[in-house]
């Protein structure tokens, strides 16, 4: 597809966008990183608050493209899961000067490992989030405890990280929680759950005292 053939993106836009303006769907386009850079040259729409992107074959390319462009400025909620985004990719995010106003972002069922956690949870630009799913992923302990440290997601009220590689040192940190002040929701399902992390779970006050924590086994009373 040749990029000066943008009449494809007009007929997107036509078909996705919203009444108000305010929701673009380019779910389940098939877009690729030769596409996604495509959208990154040619797309600025200032009132979209809300971006599907799901359910595409993006990887870290195209996510590097689209963090750096006027497309992903105005952005609210931004939903990229299904997509093969690894590491580069989450960091591109992080670093993006362009997703300040992000409160919502989805990247679950994607390749994300440790070194991508880590970056979101050092971000500076995406301190008004206050959702993140990194659920089917590739996170470990190492992403874990950086996520469950971080003082920079002081907006985050939920955390999915179900269904990824995280362990007893990853648990250990998730049942301190030093950071992370706000968080109300906490998924865990799906890990290598340890009985003493699940002890320590039941044992946190920070745990209990959260509207919803999320584990294989429930905690103790």
């Amino acid at each position: 597809m040749m990029a000066d053939d943008i009449s494809y993106i007009r007929k997107w836009i036509k078909r996705g966008l919203s009444k108000d303006g305010k929701t673009l769907d380019f779910s389940g386009r098939g877009i690729d990183n030769e596409i996604a850079t495509d959208l990154a040259e040619n797309v600025a729409l200032p009132d979209i608050e809300i971006l599907y992107l799901h359910t595409n074959k993006i990887k870290d390319l195209g996510v590097e493209e689209m963090a750096q462009s006027e497309f992903f400025e105005p952005l609210k909620e931004l939903w990229m899961y299904e997509n093969v985004i690894g590491d580069a990719g989450a960091i591109a995010l992080a670093e993006s000067e362009q997703l300040t106003r992000l409160r919502y972002l989805s990247l679950y069922t994607n390749k994300v490992g440790d070194e991508g956690a880590i970056a979101l949870a050092n971000s500076k630009r995406l301190s008004k989030l206050e959702v993140l799913d990194l659920s089917f992923n590739r996170i470990g302990d190492l992403g874990a405890e950086a996520l469950a440290n971080s003082t920079h997601l002081r907006n985050l009220k939920e955390l999915h990280l179900d269904a990824n590689k995280i362990g007893l040192r990853g648990m250990r940190a998730l049942a301190r929680l030093s950071g992370l002040q706000n968080l109300q929701t906490l998924n865990l399902s799906y890990n290598q759950i340890d009985p003493q992390g699940l002890e320590l779970f039941s044992d946190s006050k920070r745990l209990r005292e959260m509207t919803a924590v999320k584990t294989d086994y429930p905690l103790g009373d």
